[in-house]
């Protein structure tokens, strides 16, 4: 196996875990609220120290461009946050997590990573869809993408625990989280008559649900929703369980740009499975300008053969 595939499975696995244990004993306290009001649990600091410590330990000269940082976490009004952090790291010492977590706080490059420790803060919270995503960036693409769906099952009325991953050129696969079972996915392959099935997110976020409404309403009755949290969209889509997932950008927030780690290791995950993922004038996504795709306006990701057909459709309905 790849090595740079087989570590961020290992990593990814191991913050799934914790996640895991987190959320079976989460309680209120354990949230504090960052500057854009989203909640930060003890699973996202958590989850990015184990991610960037396994990361860096075996491949100390890359950089890592990860969500979080510890400084609100070395606030003495933190300090029982921190301590609850320990609890599920507890061969860890509190400047062990503190420093591994400011691991993330890299600058991109021709070469780097891209981590969101847990993508679907708000899911997770709910006991629902949530995903730890950590992506390889090499010249503004990302190469590898691993996403760790918790709560996602591996095949329909199975145990909840999916890992999703692709290498650039490799295909995209899925495996059990904690078991063997392993499969090559695909998009699925939908003709001009069929259904649609659009991928919308349970929170309304930055996204703007008016255009998407414009979009879905240009295909009638052959339009349908379904719903997840993060990035378990793009594996939802990748295997073949919807269609299109747009990511359209609010009126109301013009300057806002997408984060590259809400999207790096679905966009590949997605194109390895036969999809295509664009912005939203069906322009290249380019992960190279920082911690924002700031050349980019919104997402879209399809399976490949709607991909022209929505792009026109966005155009259309502006």
């Amino acid at each position: 196996m790849n090595p740079y595939l087989q570590i961020a499975i290992e990593a990814v696995q191991e913050a799934s875990r914790i996640c895991r244990q987190v959320q079976a004993q989460l309680i209120s306290e354990d949230t504090l609220i960052k500057k854009d009001r989203s909640p930060v649990t003890v699973a996202d600091f958590a989850s990015q120290a184990v991610v960037c410590r396994m990361i860096h330990e075996h491949f100390p000269q890359m950089a890592i461009v990860g969500e979080e940082d510890a400084q609100s976490l070395r606030q003495e009004e933190n300090e029982e946050l921190l301590a609850k952090i320990q609890t599920f790291l507890p061969d860890w010492s509190v400047q062990d997590i503190l420093d591994s977590i400011d691991l993330g706080n890299g600058q991109s490059g021709e070469r780097f990573w891209t981590l969101d420790p847990i993508d679907g803060t708000k899911g997770f919270l709910r006991g629902q869809q949530y995903a730890v995503a950590l992506s390889l960036i090499e010249h503004g693409q990302p190469v590898l993408g691993v996403l760790g769906c918790p709560n996602l099952p591996y095949e329909e009325g199975g145990q909840p625990g999916t890992l999703a991953y692709a290498v650039k050129g490799q295909g995209t696969f899925v495996r059990e989280m904690e078991g063997k079972r392993l499969k090559a996915i695909h998009v699925a392959q939908k003709k001009e008559q069929d259904t649609v099935r659009f991928l919308e997110s349970v929170e309304a976020g930055h996204a703007n649900h008016g255009l998407q409404g414009a979009v879905m309403s240009a295909f009638g009755r052959r339009a349908q929703s379904v719903r997840y949290d993060s990035q378990v969209k793009y594996a939802v889509l990748a295997r073949g369980e919807a269609d299109v997932y747009l990511r359209l950008p609010n009126p109301s927030q013009p300057d806002y740009r997408e984060k590259i780690w809400d999207h790096a290791a679905g966009v590949v995950i997605v194109r390895e499975a036969g999809g295509r993922v664009s912005d939203m004038f069906g322009r290249e996504l380019d992960f190279s300008r920082g911690k924002k795709l700031s050349d980019n306006r919104g997402v879209v990701a399809t399976n490949g053969n709607l991909h022209k057909m929505i792009v026109e459709t966005i155009k259309k309905a502006q």
